[in-house]
């Protein structure tokens, strides 16, 4: 019998990968585990995640834990959407190639920077901790109105644990010029280059309104497009960047692996919530279309 027969009024909020959320409290969900062993298993290392965040001050970037048990985690309600529907929300795209052909709105400056540095603190927290998220991506980004925080760290490691979860292009395969970082062809390990390099890619998202080659064909074949941004990664051949040069230039730097540490990035971040200078980016109705 499900949860959900066995408790008929409980509110279910959300299905992930490897587990269900349900509301308990308008401002509490618990997070249980499905039934499978290698969901049980993941659960479980986030778990331990969690106990290592309770001997620490929480950190305001991340969803605050409550409460947990073996079988179950109880978080703060984050009760708006992911940063990636939030994104795609805005987009307009081609029906067959799924190719970004327009972005309806952008969100406003001040906001996107206010995002960029939650994120470098949630992740530079985790350094702190000697972890790495090892996940980062918009679907495990989540919003309760403009406010944004870290979640799901089921993959999250300690640094120096081999690079699992590399999804492009929050994650990148390495090339022949990286053996300090593992061997060609395989993720490498976790630690300041595979963090900074996952929010260079989240920080493109939330100032261009697409992922990174999202708004373009690369294969004449759309299934090969995937293939093809790997390859493009790998090679460290990545779109040019037209957008705000202050942030253009964390980008950029965040890609070449140009941060010693995330602490160092986030500090950076931080100093950016202010400045005006640069150029904005407008809220420009399409993207930068074409091959």
């Amino acid at each position: 019998m499900s949860i959900q027969e066995k408790f008929p009024d409980v509110h279910w909020v959300w299905k992930g990968g490897i587990s269900f959320v349900y509301e308990v409290h308008p401002q509490i969900v618990v997070k249980v585990p499905k039934s499978g062993e290698f969901e049980q298993d993941q659960f479980q290392k986030e778990l331990e995640v969690y106990k290592a965040f309770s001997r620490h001050p929480p950190c305001p970037s991340i969803v605050q834990c409550f409460f947990y048990t073996d079988n179950g985690i109880f978080l703060e309600y984050m009760r708006d959407i992911s940063l990636c529907s939030r994104i795609q929300n805005n987009h307009v795209r081609d029906q067959e190639t799924s190719i970004v052909i327009e972005v309806e709105n952008l969100e406003p400056l001040p906001l996107r920077k206010e995002w960029m540095n939650d994120l470098a603190q949630a992740v530079a927290f985790l350094e702190s901790l000697n972890l790495a998220h090892g996940d980062s991506r918009p679907e495990n980004i989540l919003l309760d109105r403009n406010r944004i925080k870290l979640s799901d760290f089921d993959c999250t490691a300690e640094i120096g644990s081999d690079f699992e979860a590399c999804m492009a292009p929050y994650g990148r395969i390495l090339n022949g010029n990286e053996s300090d970082q593992g061997r060609r062809g395989t993720s490498g390990f976790l630690g300041p280059r595979t963090e900074q390099f996952a929010l260079g890619s989240l920080f493109y998202l939330i100032n261009y309104g697409f992922e990174v080659y999202g708004d373009r064909c690369l294969t004449d074949d759309p299934r090969e497009h995937g293939p093809k941004l790997v390859d493009l990664l790998q090679n460290m051949e990545f779109p040019k960047l037209d957008g705000d040069p202050l942030i253009d230039g964390i980008i950029e730097k965040c890609w070449h692996n140009q941060y010693s540490s995330i602490a160092e990035l986030a500090a950076y971040t931080k100093t950016i919530l202010d400045r005006t200078d640069g150029r904005s980016t407008p809220n420009r109705p399409s993207s930068r279309g074409g091959a």
